[in-house]
């Protein structure tokens, strides 16, 4: 009882071990008496022949920190042994626990957590640490029921809302979450204080970061339940992972590496329907290889198998990141454009930057030198196609397909080795038939 009112009527005195600028850091959130020892072997020294308060302990003193919390420890038991570090150094933080510490402050260093790591405030004005529940809630569990019903949403999307369940789980304030080159990051995630590191089959697949907590601090069992939960997301991501490659697998062309028809009258119903609803385009580029059945016929098939995958190569050089781009099967290749332009007025008429693309890829597969047949070649390799724009030439996607096949027929009738653009169904929409598709 005198040495509590003893402390009380003195200031803190502290010890630092580590830089000098957290000496001026705990200095300023204390304000206390506190010193600085130059090396580990002098702070326990100093802590054996004078009586301190409490004990500062970097661990940018690499692996001399623990060691000297052990020596402190012996030589000083009453004095409080608070570990400073950087948050990727947060699990030698946690060892250090175990070395002797009482407890670890993660940088940037907040005043109020400096005093309350040293006692210097009264223990019944300190925020306790709320219990985590031993087992997860009702809305933990109906999060993770949402998240493994839309996996097939991706792998991003899972990523974004796991690190959502994890700041209902832990009461975080924000979340990091990094795993196989992916990142989601939710809440408030500046002032991180807690990170694990993912590891699977002994390797590094990611990290977990938790921001401070909303209420008071993370307890003792913040260790065990995250282990926990680290373990239940690698699984729901990379069920996620799986999930996505079958997909992929399952809407590419074995050939070209395109995707398939599947995919693509999928995508193409979407986008239609979401065009609809913002007055947008949607516009099909479709076109097959002229005289493909010559070059299977006179050089093989495997050479025509080789023409579809140039042809392939060259269509994804001339279109863009967002275009969606297909083989519908033997010669046939198809692209739909599609942009968020401005809304559509009566008279407007169709965009011209997808024909001056479509035109580009024409001219890139007449001046491609296609190897694979050699000097033999009758000439060069040409495409016909057709354009057709949602909603002119058509309001759904069959109507549009039938317009854009219109029109590469045209062009093959009329000398092929052109792309030609589908005739609206109303070169001036009214407006009424324009309204029915806003």
């Amino acid at each position: 009882m005198q040495d509590e009112q003893a402390r009380e009527n003195r200031a803190t005195r502290l010890l630092v071990l580590g830089p000098q600028s957290l000496k001026e850091r705990i200095a300023e959130a204390t304000d206390g008496d506190v010193c600085i020892a130059e090396h580990p072997l002098d702070g326990v020294w100093r802590c054996g022949q004078a009586r301190y308060d409490g004990v500062a302990v970097s661990l940018s003193l690499g692996n001399r920190a623990l060691p000297a919390i052990r020596g402190l420890r012996r030589v000083a038991p009453q004095a409080r042994i608070v570990v400073v570090c950087d948050a990727h150094d947060e699990p030698i933080a946690r060892q250090s626990l175990d070395e002797g510490a009482d407890d670890y402050l993660i940088e940037p260093l907040r005043d109020e957590d400096v005093r309350r790591a040293f006692q210097i405030i009264a223990p019944e004005d300190l925020a306790p640490a709320a219990p985590l529940p031993a087992e997860p809630t009702p809305e933990e569990l109906n999060r993770l029921s949402e998240i493994l019903r839309r996996l097939d949403d991706g792998p991003l999307r899972s990523l974004e809302r796991l690190a959502d369940l994890l700041m209902c789980a832990f009461d975080a304030r924000g979340v990091v979450l990094q795993l196989e080159g992916l990142a989601a990051a939710v809440g408030d995630p500046q002032d991180i204080v807690i990170e694990e590191i993912v590891r699977r089959d002994g390797r590094v697949a990611g990290r977990v970061a938790l921001a401070r907590r909303r209420r008071g601090a993370y307890p003792s069992s913040l260790t065990t339940r995250l282990s926990e939960y680290i373990r239940l997301i690698d699984a729901t991501f990379q069920q996620a992972r799986e999930r996505q490659r079958w997909r992929e697998l399952a809407w590419r062309d074995d050939l070209s590496g395109l995707y398939n028809r599947r995919y693509f009258d999928m995508r193409l119903r979407e986008l239609i329907e979401d065009a609809r609803r913002r007055r947008a385009h949607v516009t099909v580029f479709f076109f097959d290889i002229d005289d493909f059945k010559s070059y299977n016929d006179t050089h093989g098939h495997e050479v025509g198998d080789q023409l579809i995958r140039e042809t392939a190569e060259l269509l994804r050089g001339c279109t863009r990141d967002n275009d969606i781009v297909a083989r519908f099967g033997g010669d046939e290749f198809a692209v739909i454009f599609w942009d968020a332009e401005q809304p559509r007025v009566p008279g407007s008429r169709h965009p011209r930057e997808f024909t001056d693309i479509a035109e580009r890829f024409r001219r890139s597969i007449v001046e491609h030198n296609f190897s694979v047949i050699g000097p033999h070649s009758p000439g060069a390799v040409t495409i016909s196609g057709g354009l057709a724009t949602f909603p002119w030439a058509g309001d759904s996607a069959e109507a549009l397909l039938r317009a854009a096949d219109q029109a590469l027929l045209l062009a093959k009738r009329t000398g092929k080795n052109a792309v030609r653009l589908a005739e609206s169904e109303s070169e001036n929409p009214p407006a009424d038939r324009d309204a029915s598709v806003a």
